[in-house]
């Protein structure tokens, strides 16, 4: 689950929590199209506001919601039907709008549910203590591994006492460094190395669960949204930007040695956290520019 740029868990569990009242009072009315079309006009600017993936907001203005738009008030009135053969006809075609208004409700109700159970793991994550550190790819492949740096120097030197580091790997980190080990060359074999050290980290681990590395360091896998296509960079910066947003205490900090990710994050309002020259592997390429 993502939220919108801003949105607090508070208010967004606010938003849910009204939303499944107003759907689920929708159910079983006498004029189900009224309360189907007060619940989307009632719940869709919120819920717009609020969420970003999944999109609740467009998934009320779905293609049965643009079907059964017209159908209200564009029935005439027809009074009392004498003729039983057009009565019957009549109540077929009510019968049959209430089945698909009814269903359309159950479908909203259970989309918030499932919007529900991913908004309490998102709870969950964020409930995890620490301040989130998101490695880029190319931090796995040419520097020393996390738990080898001595994380609480690293911030000592910025003047920041974090007793609690959190390092978070996007899978789409992991997806990288799965395609790079199939390469040629140095890159292929440190992205090798780079997976094979994160396989024997986790190998005892839950999904997504973090993993003590050292005293105040954990590492996790970030599960939380799934951006994995694309801009591998800017998934990785998304990834960063909600924990940020997630953390309004702490924020969140980027972990990265390339320019142009500097630049980027930069520009998103994201910190950036660069280790000392001493953790990079030999034999790594400097991105720094060369003095003119």
């Amino acid at each position: 689950m993502r939220l919108n740029p801003g949105i607090t868990l508070d208010y967004a569990d606010d938003v849910l929590r009204r939303a499944e009242t107003t759907w689920g009072n929708a159910r079983g009315v006498q004029d189900l199209y009224r309360a189907y079309t007060d619940a989307i006009h009632d719940t869709y600017p919120t819920l717009k506001q609020a969420f970003a993936a999944p999109d609740l907001a467009a998934g009320l203005h779905s293609t049965a919601y643009w079907n059964l738009l017209p159908i209200g008030g564009g029935r005439p009135e027809l009074g009392v039907i004498y003729d039983p053969d057009v009565a019957r006809i009549v109540m077929r075609a009510q019968r049959a709008e209430n089945q698909a208004l009814t269903t359309e409700i159950e479908n909203q109700v259970k989309l918030l549910e499932q919007a529900r159970a991913e908004l309490d793991e998102l709870k969950k994550l964020v409930a995890r203590p620490g301040l989130p550190v998101v490695y880029d790819t190319n931090m796995l492949n040419h520097w020393q591994q996390p738990g080898d740096i001595r994380w609480r120097d690293v911030f000592k030197a910025r003047d920041e006492k974090i007793p609690l580091t959190r390092l978070v790997v996007p899978l789409r980190v992991i997806d990288e460094l799965d395609k790079q080990k199939y390469g040629q060359g140095d890159l292929a074999r440190k992205a090798a190395t780079a997976i094979r050290y994160l396989e024997r980290i986790f190998r005892d681990s839950q999904p997504g669960q973090p993993v003590s590395l050292r005293e105040g360091v954990t590492l996790e896998a970030w599960v939380g949204t799934d951006d994995r296509g694309g801009d591998a960079d800017l998934s990785i910066l998304r990834c960063a930007a909600d924990l940020d947003n997630l953390h309004p205490d702490t924020g969140a900090r980027v972990l990265t040695d390339d320019v142009g990710m500097r630049l980027r994050a930069n520009q998103l309002g994201l910190k950036v956290v660069r280790l000392p020259e001493e953790h990079r592997k030999k034999g790594t390429v400097l991105d720094e520019v060369p003095p003119q």
